[in-house]
């Protein structure tokens, strides 16, 4: 079981037995103006530019792409971790994920060391990865939005239809 570590952003650690450890970081949040998929490269570059001032970054993957006004894009890297005192610093890797709609951010990072520990844990990552969705964008898709419906009693099936 995963635990989980509630903040300014939600962290979500590997259970203590698990064979290799691994972090998953989660971080939703406004920002101050409303993106386009006009801006696709403008923040696929600025999220490129973040990643490499990261001591040691290699980057390896760098995917972006907009469906409908759903901006995505994913960086996979390897950096230097910060080594504590009694440790050199070893290779970690990272998968993040960044999308947009309108004024919202939404952002995914999966971690753990590069090599053995980053392969064990790949196909959860994968999954997480690809089952994060943005609840607008879905909206877009079905017709349907969550945000009408945030405030009506009963249940909602897949298709967006009331269960009740």
């Amino acid at each position: 079981e995963w635990s989980v570590e509630a903040g300014d952003w939600t962290f979500l650690h590997t259970p203590t037995d698990a064979p290799y450890r691994a972090t998953v970081t989660l971080r939703a949040s406004r920002i101050p103006y409303e993106v386009e998929p006009d801006d696709l490269e403008a923040l696929r570059d600025g999220a490129v530019t973040g990643v490499e001032t990261i001591p040691g970054v290699h980057v390896e993957r760098v995917e972006a792409e907009t469906v409908a006004s759903l901006i995505d894009i994913e960086i996979e890297h390897t950096h230097d971790a910060d080594p504590t005192a009694s440790e050199q610093p070893n290779r970690r890797r990272r998968w993040l994920r960044v999308m947009f709609q309108r004024d919202v951010q939404f952002s995914v990072s999966a971690e753990a060391d590069d090599g053995d520990a980053f392969s064990y844990w790949r196909p959860a990552f994968m999954s997480l990865m690809r089952m994060a969705i943005f609840a607008d964008w879905t909206a877009e898709m079905t017709g349907r939005s969550w945000e009408a419906l945030d405030a009506a009693v009963g249940e909602i099936g897949p298709d967006g239809d009331d269960l009740e």
